[in-house]
């Protein structure tokens, strides 16, 4: 439409100017016309002199009109009708009228003033009546554009477009697809609405479920400790070998009910944005991992000035995880490497660890899936998905990228780069 407004008065002025300066062109040649007629008729103001010979040819009497000076546009006037003399003989003698195109040049100059006031106007009136047209034209389609702007803005599609006047078809088929955009929009609230309560639900059982399970793993763990204290001369080496198995195994299993516990409560947990400094968080998390392993030398790469709007506690959750992931995988580098920094939209944390099969990569991030066995490393995969949890939960996403015995680098975002960008 904006187009429109721009070329249509522009469009009409052009075809009012050009109009006038047909009709000025037409004037003018109207003008030159009669003034060849009244010269060849030899009408006074076209006699320049009159001279007037006997039959020996000796000049008997000369009359000269007098002009001060040659008007405006002469010398054109002059192009369009040259000075002629013509010359009449009797057998008294011979007359003899010269002409001039100065009647004609005062002729031209008034009508080219009118002509350009003429154009002038027309350019004005073309304008003007260019505008109103173009605000005729694009009434109905300015009237479509603000409810289909409402509509994508304000997400109600149950507003219309009037169907009456122009553009009627448009309009009908417009309401249609509107029509169409309400009921799935409805349709999708709906499916939306069903899928948070049953998401809520799910996460209602799985943390009634962990919580209730501790108390009797708990029992467990405790009756076998009490047995292994009252009866262990009773045992021989290879019961208390399936002992130590199922404390293992009791522990294995109040680290995964941990996880979960934890990963429902990041899940539940109302969200707070704000600006967070993940440097700064990078920076204590190294610190916590170097004191509860003081024995190993890690270095670690954390870029400076990292900061990003979320909830600092689940965000600090995030690093927590990728961090300790990379600390254990990089036990067995005799020179261990962390990394963590941003790479456009993306945060990041790089480690020259044990690494993955990058087929393996989407399945990561998946409650439970694990790409090492627990007797090369321990953990109950449940990190990884926490993290992405929280990050979807911030508008992001999570992606991991790496090579066996290589490295792996895990990358995030928060959804605040869209917003920037």
């Amino acid at each position: 439409m904006r187009s429109v407004n721009r070329l249509v008065p522009l469009a009409v002025a052009v075809v009012a100017v050009l109009a006038s300066s047909l009709a000025g062109g037409a004037a003018i040649w109207m003008i030159v016309r009669d003034a060849h007629a009244e010269a060849a008729a030899h009408e006074v103001a076209y006699v320049a002199s009159t001279k007037v010979y006997d039959a020996k040819g000796k000049l008997i009497s000369e009359s000269a009109v007098p002009y001060a000076e040659n008007p405006p546009l002469f010398g054109l006037a002059s192009r369009l009708l040259p000075p002629q003399v013509d010359c009449h003989t009797t057998p008294a003698g011979t007359t003899c009228v010269e002409t001039t195109a100065a009647p004609l040049a005062r002729r031209l100059a008034s009508a080219l003033k009118i002509i350009g006031a003429c154009i002038a106007a027309s350019l004005v009136l073309g304008t003007l009546g260019g505008v109103l047209l173009a605000r005729m034209v694009t009434k109905p389609l300015r009237r479509m554009s603000d409810v289909v702007g409402k509509a994508a803005v304000e997400h109600s599609y149950s507003v219309r477009v009037e169907t009456s006047g122009g553009h009627a078809e448009l309009a009908a088929s417009l309401n249609e697809l509107l029509a169409q955009m309400q009921q799935r929009d409805v349709e999708l609230r709906r499916r939306s609405t069903e899928v948070e309560a049953v998401n809520k639900e799910l996460e209602s059982f799985a943390y009634s479920v962990s919580h209730d399970l501790r108390a009797p793993l708990g029992s467990i763990d405790g009756f076998l400790q009490a047995i292994e204290a009252d009866y262990s001369d009773r045992f021989d080496e290879t019961a208390k070998e399936y002992f130590e198995w199922i404390h293992v195994g009791c522990r294995q299993m109040r680290e995964l009910i941990d996880g979960l516990l934890q990963m429902t409560r990041l899940a539940r947990a109302e969200m707070q944005r704000e600006p967070v400094d993940l440097t700064s968080i990078a920076h204590s998390v190294a610190d916590s991992l170097r004191q509860a392993n003081p024995e190993r030398s890690v270095r670690f790469d954390i870029r400076s000035g990292v900061r990003t709007v979320g909830d600092e506690r689940l965000l600090r959750a995030v690093l927590e995880n990728l961090m300790s992931n990379a600390w254990k995988f990089t036990r067995n580098q005799p020179e261990a490497r962390i990394e963590f920094g941003q790479n456009g939209g993306a945060y990041y944390v790089r480690d020259n660890g044990a690494g993955f099969d990058p087929s393996h990569a989407a399945k990561m991030f998946r409650p439970f899936q694990r790409l090492h066995s627990t007797r090369e490393f321990e953990g109950t995969g449940i990190g990884l998905a926490t993290v992405q949890k929280i990050v979807e939960r911030h508008g992001g996403r999570a992606w991991a990228e790496g090579e066996l015995n290589r490295g792996a680098t895990i990358y995030f975002t928060t959804g605040m780069e869209a917003a920037r960008a």
